[in-house]
């Protein structure tokens, strides 16, 4: 597995202009409410801090889902002063970024390479698939380029 930590989420975070108040990320500077991910006694907590009480939170087993978890949320938040979005060339960076061998995944276009993840936009949408000998396996089909951004990291991740 892939691992991802706080560190690497922060600068993810930053490539991917996510405004700096609504994330923490062990900075210790919560002025207003804000996300983030800590260890605790329970395990690794992705929560909302507000006034300096925790909400939304959730528990995971490792620093690499709770990371994931709330980059997942970040994408998804509504009200935000930017709209965030991830593109397969944003995508690839990070890939690159979190050293995920390149045997792993596969984005030139019409070429599939063997035993990987690729993706690619079709007339059903973006699809996301495991290809084996230039064969389409698993595909799924998501209506944004950032949802199925987000599957293919999260495939890659967990192989």
């Amino acid at each position: 597995m892939i691992t991802m930590n706080r560190k690497q989420l922060l600068a993810i975070f930053r490539y991917l202009k996510v405004p700096c108040d609504t994330y923490d990320l062990g900075t210790s500077m919560r002025i207003e409410a804000c996300y983030d991910v800590e260890y605790t006694e329970q395990g690794w907590e992705m929560c909302r801090f507000d006034r300096g009480k925790k909400y939304s939170v959730k528990i995971f087993d490792n620093e690499t889902d709770a990371c994931f978890a709330l980059l997942n949320h970040v994408m998804h938040m509504r009200g935000l002063s930017v709209r965030l979005s991830l593109s397969i060339h944003q995508l690839h960076s990070i890939l690159v970024y979190l050293k995920v061998p390149e045997d792993l995944y596969d984005f030139s276009a019409g070429y599939f390479g063997t035993n990987c993840y690729s993706m690619e936009w079709t007339a059903q949408g973006w699809e996301v698939f495991f290809a084996v000998n230039g064969e389409k396996c698993d595909v799924a089909v998501f209506d944004s380029e950032t949802d199925a951004c987000l599957d293919l990291l999260y495939k890659v991740m967990h192989r």
